[in-house]
């Protein structure tokens, strides 16, 4: 068997092509059909990147969805879920469903509130059930607040360590039970953990459950820079079995939110830290490709010549600060040693031009050691 190919859409988020846009001809409202969001909201000190990749040709689209709402411009409501019906039948209560949605993130209701109606919504429609995943993630605090109705639980990868956010069933599926309620827990992301969400299709087929987490697990431990690069890997644990059912995959990141601050050690060997902290920081901020080429270029220059250059280092440290306000990028780098002054060689010269093409560069000498500071206005 051969699977549907999948469309990237320029938030990181993939749909199947051919069968989605069969069972969306057939439907109203086409936009409340669709089974994911047409861009992600942007919310500063998170990532997001999202994939539907459908089911093997000869079977009928299935009813795997995800969606992303902002909760008053600072926080974040993510839901994951999977109607039982489906074809057509499955695209009615992802209507409802995102008719929920919307009045839920308008009333700021926590996830236990929001799957109570979610299933009052079953009940009182058609009778259709589904698995579903709700979380509110605030990243100035990296507080996550999460309720399941029946649903797989996500992954959550901090560096190399990967765990499941829940081991047990947390509440019935949407529709099962008139009177259901849906406990809510607690949990916490530092800056750089990831979140991977999904629907059951990913790890469940002919009852090899826990055989496809491992490998889910293995994929997800991958190196990663970027999340698209993280689902990269996850799908191609789907598309490497034949007959796979339709799967929804949706990944969220902590980064730094207005800004960040690192103090590395004055190592060349640390210029690769700094780098991925700076590009998964600038992505995040929806930074272009120009601004984060020259960016990274800059910054990375600049640190090396604060590793390098300093003359008696009090401590054998760098402090780097990246912030965005209004529009423009703001870095600084400072070292704890003297000014070594330029020679002929262009030491500590072309480092510096090449910088200043690059933005607007101001070099501070102190008594505590040396400070340069990069603006950059980022393209509109």
């Amino acid at each position: 068997m051969s699977s549907a190919p999948a469309a990237e859409h320029g938030d990181g988020s993939y749909a199947g092509s051919d069968q989605l846009s069969t069972m969306l001809s057939a439907a109203p409202t086409t936009s409340d059909a669709v089974p994911f969001p047409a861009e992600f909201p942007e919310v500063p000190g998170t990532a997001l990147a999202g994939r539907y990749l459908p089911g093997t040709l000869d079977l009928e689209v299935g009813g795997d969805w995800y969606d992303v709402l902002p909760l008053d411009s600072e926080r974040l409501l993510l839901v994951v879920g999977e109607v039982t019906a489906r074809g057509l039948a499955g695209v009615a209560p992802i209507r409802q469903v995102r008719d929920v949605l919307r009045a839920a993130a308008r009333d700021n209701c926590d996830p236990g509130a929001v799957l109570t109606r979610l299933n009052q919504a079953a009940v009182d429609g058609d009778g259709w059930a589904a698995s579903v995943i709700c979380l509110i993630f605030d990243p100035a605090g990296g507080e996550l607040r999460y309720a399941s109705a029946g649903h797989p639980p996500p992954l959550v990868i901090s560096g190399a360590e990967l765990r499941l956010l829940y081991d047990r069933a947390l509440g019935p599926l949407i529709g099962a039970l008139p009177t259901a309620a849906y406990e809510v827990r607690d949990d916490r992301l530092e800056v750089g953990d990831r979140l991977l969400l999904y629907t059951g299709g990913l790890v469940e087929q002919h009852g090899a459950g826990a055989d496809l987490l491992g490998r889910v697990r293995v994929a997800a431990a991958e190196p990663a820079e970027r999340l698209p690069d993280l689902l990269d890997a996850v799908a191609r644990v789907v598309t490497e079995r034949s007959g796979h059912d339709d799967v929804a995959l949706l990944a969220l990141e902590a980064v730094e939110s207005s800004g960040f601050a690192l103090r590395l050690p004055a190592e060349p060997t640390k210029l690769s830290l700094l780098r991925k902290r700076l590009e998964r920081f600038l992505v995040a901020h929806r930074v272009g490709e120009t601004d984060l080429f020259d960016l990274t270029v800059a910054v990375s220059e600049a640190a090396a010549n604060a590793i390098e250059h300093p003359i008696d280092p009090r401590e054998p440290v760098i402090e780097v600060e990246v912030s965005i306000r209004d529009r423009s990028v703001l870095v600084t780098v400072r070292d704890t040693g003297q000014w070594r002054e330029s020679t002929d060689a262009g030491f500590r010269g072309r480092g510096l031009s090449l910088i200043n093409a690059l933005g607007e560069l101001v070099v501070r000498r102190t008594p505590q050691g040396t400070e340069l500071s990069l603006r950059r206005r980022l393209a509109d």
